[in-house]
């Protein structure tokens, strides 16, 4: 009988390993977020951006890209478009363009605030913005539109109407596409 009973719990344990050892070997690749974590690591906080645009002073021009983690699409402008946008154009874009992270604000369920607030009715979103007599001015924004996400050309056409970037290829615009 204790024969049988070890002989159980022997077995037992070989199905037990052998399925750990499966488990872990076909388990899945966790994907690559390096950009979605350097695009958090730098991002401003909603919560302050107002002040700080403001601290800067009429002679700066802000240029924003509002961000959440917890929205693909977002995810997807940072690691497809910027990177791609970064390679078309030869620029180092985390330099000139900063990261507003709107996170909580999907959290909570507010991001009705980026209307009220930034003039920005979807997102992700690109605006450049200044302050004149103490008031925030948006002169000009890219947003996201589902039935026509934001392409890499989008991104470089905006670059352009900025003055951020000179198309090699004569490409002018009076604006961005929506």
């Amino acid at each position: 009988m204790a024969k049988r009973i070890l002989l159980t719990v022997l077995t037992l344990l070989v199905i037990y390993s052998a399925v750990v050892i499966g488990v872990k070997v076909f388990e899945p690749e966790m994907m690559d977020d390096t950009a979605g974590s350097a695009v958090a690591a730098r991002a401003i906080d909603y919560e302050t951006l107002k002040d700080y645009t403001l601290q800067s002073g009429a002679s700066a021009i802000h240029y924003y890209f509002f961000w959440s983690s917890l929205n693909n699409d977002c995810m997807y402008v940072a690691d497809t478009v910027l990177r791609d946008t970064e390679a078309d154009t030869g620029m180092n874009l985390t330099d000139l363009i900063e990261v507003v992270d709107i996170t909580d604000l999907e959290k909570n369920l507010t991001t009705n605030r980026l209307k009220s607030e930034w003039d920005v009715v979807s997102y992700p979103a690109f605006i450049a913005c200044r302050v004149v007599n103490g008031k925030i001015v948006i002169d000009n924004k890219l947003e996201w539109n589902p039935a026509q996400p934001i392409s890499v050309n989008d991104l470089e056409r905006w670059l352009i109407l900025n003055g951020l970037y000179e198309s090699h290829n004569g490409d002018h615009i009076e604006t961005p596409v929506p």
